[in-house]
C-alpha cells in the first residue's frame, strides 16, 4: 500500500495537534468509492469441463472466497458526514469488528488509512468523521462533542458498514482503537458498555487505567502506543508497568522519531498490538488477559 511521505504528513500533524487552525493535510491515498465492489455470486468459479478439461466444482462444495479490493471506501453517515472504512481481501462470515476514533482536527483518513493493510488482515475496520470541522485549507474533521455522543456516532457507523457487508461482521471480541482524544473517549465508551470492547488499542493518550476498572468493563488487554518525542510516553509507560504489576495484559509501544503523530513503522507496530491484546482470547482463565 502507498503511504504518503512519513515526515512530510508528520510534521503537517503535528501542527494540526496544536492549533485547530492548521489543521492535518487529508490522507492522499486514491480517492476511495461509495461502496466495494460486488463479488461475483458463484465465486468467481464459472469452469466447466469444455473450458480446458477442468472439471466444474461439485454442487455442494463451497467456492473459495473471491479476492476484492481492502478499500478504503467512504459512504454517507449523516448530514454531510461519511465513514470510511475497509474490508478483509476475501468475503468471509464472522469478521472482527475493528472500530476506530481520530483525534482533533485529525481526519480518519490518518486514524486508519496508516495501517489498513495491517488492520483488515484481522476484521473489518471503521472510522467515523467527527462531528465537526476544523476549517482552514483541508478542514479536517474533529470532535466538539463529548464521548457519550462520539459512541453513539460510532455506532451508527457501525450500522451503516453493517448494511454494506451484510452477514460479515461480528461484535463477538472487538477491538476498539483511538489516536489522541479518541483514544481517552474509547476508555470511557468501554467502561460505559462492559463486554462490549474486551480489547482496546490507545495511541497517543495518557490516559488513567485501573485494573480493576477495565475488568469490570470486560476488557482483557490494552495495548499502549506512543511517540518517542511526545508528551504522552512518560505517563503510557508508568500506566503500562502498573498495570503490568496489578497482573492486568497490558504492553507500550513507542514510535520511533515520532511526537504526537505515526512513526513510519505504525503498520508493524499496530500488528503487533493486535497481534499481542488478540492473544488474551487464548489466555487462561484468571491469567494476566483477566
Amino acid at each position: 500500500m502507498r503511504r504518503p511521505a512519513p515526515a512530510l504528513l508528520a510534521l503537517a500533524v503535528l501542527a494540526a495537534c496544536s492549533s485547530a487552525k492548521r489543521p492535518t493535510p487529508p490522507d492522499r491515498r486514491p480517492a476511495p468509492s461509495a461502496s466495494p465492489p460486488p463479488s461475483r455470486p458463484d465465486g468467481g468459479l464459472a469452469a466447466r469441463a469444455s473450458d480446458g478439461g477442468v472439471d466444474a466444482p461439485d454442487a455442494g462444495a463451497a467456492a473459495p472466497p473471491e479476492p476484492r479490493g481492502i478499500g478504503p471506501y467512504e459512504a454517507p453517515l449523516v448530514g454531510k458526514r461519511k465513514v470510511y472504512y475497509a474490508i478483509p481481501k476475501s468475503k468471509r462470515e464472522k469478521t472482527r469488528l475493528i472500530g476506530s476514533l481520530h483525534g482533533v482536527c485529525n481526519p480518519p483518513g490518518y486514524t486508519c488509512g496508516y495501517w489498513l493493510d495491517e488492520g483488515t488482515s484481522y476484521g473489518i475496520m471503521v472510522c467515523p468523521e467527527g462531528n465537526a470541522r476544523c476549517g482552514g485549507v483541508y478542514d479536517p474533521p474533529t470532535w466538539t462533542v463529548g464521548s457519550t455522543q462520539m459512541e453513539a456516532d460510532l455506532e451508527r457507523a457501525i450500522a451503516v458498514v453493517e448494511g454494506l457487508q451484510p452477514g460479515e461482521l461480528t461484535r463477538e471480541g472487538a477491538v476498539l482503537t483511538g489516536f489522541s482524544r479518541g483514544a481517552y473517549a474509547a476508555v470511557e465508551i468501554a467502561k460505559r458498555s462492559p463486554g462490549k470492547w474486551p480489547y482496546l488499542i490507545l495511541n497517543e493518550a495518557d490516559v488513567a487505567l485501573e485494573a480493576a476498572e477495565l475488568r469490570a468493563a470486560g476488557v482483557r488487554a490494552v495495548a499502549l502506543i506512543a511517540g518517542e518525542y511526545g508528551t504522552q510516553v512518560g505517563g503510557e509507560r508508568k500506566t503500562a508497568a502498573k498495570l503490568a504489576k496489578q497482573g492486568f495484559r497490558a504492553r507500550l509501544w513507542v514510535m520511533p522519531k515520532a511526537g504526537h503523530f505515526y512513526s513510519g513503522n505504525i503498520g508493524e507496530i499496530m500488528r503487533e498490538a493486535m497481534d499481542f491484546v488478540l492473544a488474551a482470547e487464548s489466555a487462561d482463565a484468571g491469567g494476566d488477559g483477566g
